[in-house]
């Protein structure tokens, strides 16, 4: 770039960084003000309202003055918002420009983009454009020559002449590069070499072409995003959760979005993404959360990594079974599932016959035909549509008979009471008697078709066995199970399936999208609770089966996600790996093209080379741990991922006093130290810029999911990976000896 460019941008970003401080100026003289007035204003609403209301007037004062509180309160709000949003943008006001003219008229133009939009005050010129407007997708989408954007249904085509990515640091201009340049990969590069601290980032400044494309895709429907490990799949979920903020800002705020995960770790681990983007956190759930509200009080339920563990360690199989093995298909299993639908989709329901002196006004045959009509409905909307029938039929009765009803009301208290009542006498029981007919006939419907969700459960278990030609004893100990209030947790799954079915458990109708990350790690029965549990949601489902380590629990073929969500389900493919660098995606590749069932997709990775993976060979693998740990000093995170629990507490304990390091082994915990010792199960999803699998290999040679984990270990890291194991690689590996470098540890 000539000098005189360099001199012209160097002008227009100290223009930007003025801009920007005006603002904060104003912003921060407004807070204390705002401050004040907040106060006082709840100060007048409570010497005002030390009295108990005495009439309706009284409450109408309140309501001003609650709303006067809420109005200076959200002021407040949006004003530190606004500082917070500015402080960012004075450190790194934008990252990128597009220079186009517009193919039709030929006007230059030239916009530049970063994460939040700028426009001066007076002359409302717009200086930097939010990330997420439909115009900042020429960035993203296109390189120099043909482009186009949308708006509102109208598409403006352009031709783009320049693209140029920024390098800003804590309000420093450092550097300008032209992005049709050879310089484009290594400023790539440079991004996705930076070290890791145990916090996901923002990356518009580096978001790919197939990624925009994820992050803009239609947020009116739900879509499954996958790819393997290191393509973006979580950056891009909860990116795009952003990008649903901006464009229906007027409709849907954070509190209607919710994030779930498996645990709380990798809930701290994506906790400030959202607010970095200059959105107010969304909630964050685990699955066990949802499950331990639903089962309420006196019912202690299995934990989910016990049943994984129980489930995986085929040693324990005489403790627990292959029967347990056996019934855990059966209720996983789509076939069952269906059942249950179907079951109560074709409910039986038992409709009262409602009289009027003697008179019928409701009989369940005419009912019956009108509730036919709508078996397509829920078994709750099918109930609420069965009292809202009766409601209109008595309804119907009331009116016809309207005139005939209020000259018999007149009749009786002129013969009982001696005097006649007022027209609003007689419409007030008039309206009494038709109410109260109303409650009775509810209250009937109720009373008739009251289910025990318990035993509804064994009866619908029953009845598919039987089906299948099996016996009831599984029912029956599922029964006692209940009665004792302790479930496996595969039952409690089985149980809440069937209370959401029965529309026992509240739905959560304020939500309007959810994100599941790692959704291979679930299965049909969590999929089909989730989305009766939020009927008004659309879904970001974020994948990759070949993270899926046990067959029983899991999803492993991204077409079971339709029979939850439909054929309308968006399939979006990350085709290429950005974590890793280029000597671990190998590995990583390797890995899996010679699974059981290999990638049939085209996959690609980034080159990025720092060094090979290390394969060491150690007799006494704790010895070489400290050594390792050492050669590792520069990182930010580093993680000692281990096969169990046990392993974990044996690694922690020999490094205790020789190297600090945190414990990890419950899904509550938080990463806080640079050193972590972690259990696989628990690593899913973070990445650490080095990591040490120890006797990840060796622990699981008689594992057939031995590949898969191994896979699911090494894409954990971002530069250095290590093997700790007792012996050379073992010959179901050594096709990928070449990707590694093998020595020996003499400690």
């Amino acid at each position: 770039m000539e000098r005189n460019d360099f001199q012209k941008e160097a002008e227009y970003f100290h223009r930007v960084e003025r801009i920007i401080q005006n603002k904060l100026e104003k912003l921060r003289a407004a807070k204390a003000p705002l401050q004040d007035r907040l106060l006082n204003e709840r100060k007048e609403m409570w010497e005002d309202n030390r009295h108990l209301i005495r009439d309706f007037d009284d409450v109408i004062f309140l309501n001003t003055q609650e709303t006067a509180v809420k109005s200076v309160e959200r002021q407040l709000e949006w004003n530190e918002i606004e500082i917070q949003r500015h402080e960012k943008m004075e450190k790194s006001p934008y990252f990128g420009r597009v220079d186009f003219e517009d193919s039709e008229t030929g006007s230059p133009d030239a916009i530049y983009i970063g994460i939040y939009s700028l426009t001066e005050e007076e002359s409302h010129e717009v200086y930097v454009v939010d990330w997420r407007a439909p115009i900042a997708s020429l960035f993203y989408q296109f390189d120099v020559g043909p482009g186009w954007y949308e708006v509102n249904g109208y598409k403006t085509e352009v031709e783009i002449t320049r693209k140029r990515q920024y390098k800003i640091e804590d309000g420093r201009l450092l550097s300008v590069y032209d992005m049709d340049s050879s310089m484009y990969d290594d400023i790539l590069g440079e991004v996705l070499s930076n070290d890791s601290d145990h916090r996901l980032k923002v990356i518009i400044g580096s978001i790919q072409r197939e990624q925009n494309a994820a992050i803009r895709s239609d947020t009116r429907r739900s879509c499954l995003i996958y790819g393997l490990a290191g393509s973006g799949k979580t950056s891009i979920g909860l990116h795009r959760l952003a990008y649903l903020l901006y464009h229906n800002k007027d409709t849907i705020k954070s509190e209607n979005i919710l994030i779930l995960s498996n645990n709380n770790i990798f809930g701290s681990y994506i906790s400030t993404i959202l607010p970095d983007l200059g959105e107010r956190p969304a909630e964050t759930k685990v699955f066990a959360d949802i499950l331990e509200e639903a089962m309420g009080e006196g019912v202690r339920v299995e934990d989910y990594y016990t049943q994984l563990k129980r489930v995986e360690d085929f040693a324990q199989a005489a403790c627990y079974g292959e029967e347990r093995i056996k019934w855990l298909r059966v209720k996983y299993s789509a076939e069952m599932l269906q059942y249950c639908i179907d079951y109560f989709a074709s409910f039986s329901f038992q409709i009262p016959e409602v009289r009027y002196k003697e008179e019928v006004i409701v009989s369940p045959q005419s009912i019956q035909g009108k509730l036919k009509t709508r078996q397509s409905l829920p078994f709750p909307a099918t109930l609420e549509r069965l009292n809202y029938l009766i409601k209109k039929s008595i309804e119907d009765f009331f009116r016809l008979r309207r005139e005939e009803m209020k000259e018999e009301i007149c009749d009786d208290s002129i013969e009982n009471q001696g005097e006649s009542l007022s027209e609003r006498e007689i419409n007030t029981l008039y309206k009494s008697k038709m109410y109260e007919c109303m409650n009775t006939a509810r209250e009937e419907v109720a009373r008739l078709n009251r289910l025990d969700p318990k035993k509804q459960m064994t009866e619908i278990f029953s009845g598919y066995l039987q089906r299948m030609g099996e016996g009831s004893e599984e029912a029956e100990r599922l029964s006692d199970c209940l009665e004792r209030g302790r479930l496996w947790y595969e039952d409690a799954l089985f149980y809440l399936f069937i209370k959401v079915l029965m529309g026992e458990v509240k739905p959560f109708e304020n939500i309007c999208h959810i994100v599941i990350d790692e959704v291979q790690d679930y299965n049909l029965i969590q999929l089909y609770i989730m989305k009766y549990l939020f009927p008004r949601s659309n879904f970001t489902l974020l994948g990759d089966i070949y993270q899926t380590v046990n067959s029983l629990t899991t999803i492993r073929d991204y077409e079971d996600f339709e029979k939850v969500f439909g054929d309308g389900l968006m399939r979006i493919r990350l085709s290429k790996c950005y974590r890793s660098s280029s000597d671990i995606n190998a590995l990583a590749f390797a890995l899996i093209g010679e699974e059981e069932r290999p990638i049939e997709e085209e996959y690609s990775y980034f080159e990025r080379a720092v060094r090979k993976p290390q394969y060491v060979v150690c007799r006494d693998m704790l010895s070489c741990l400290v050594p390792l740990l050492e050669q590792l000093e520069q990182y930010h995170s580093v993680a000692v991922i281990v096969n169990s629990d046990e392993e974990a507490l044996r690694v922690k304990s020999w490094l205790q006093g020789k190297k600090e390091a945190q414990l990890i082994i419950s899904p509550e915990d938080e990463m806080k130290d640079r050193i972590v010792i972690i259990p696989l199960l628990l690593a899913k999803g973070l990445e650490f810029d080095a990591v040490l699998l120890f006797d990840c290999i060796h622990g699981n040679e008689k594992d057939v999911n031995m590949r898969r984990k191994v896979y699911l270990g090494c894409t954990r890291a971002l530069h250095e990976l290590y093997f700790v194991e007792r012996d050379v690689l073992p010959d179901s590996l050594r096709g990928c000896e070449e990707y590694m470098e093998v020595r020996t540890f003499e400690g």
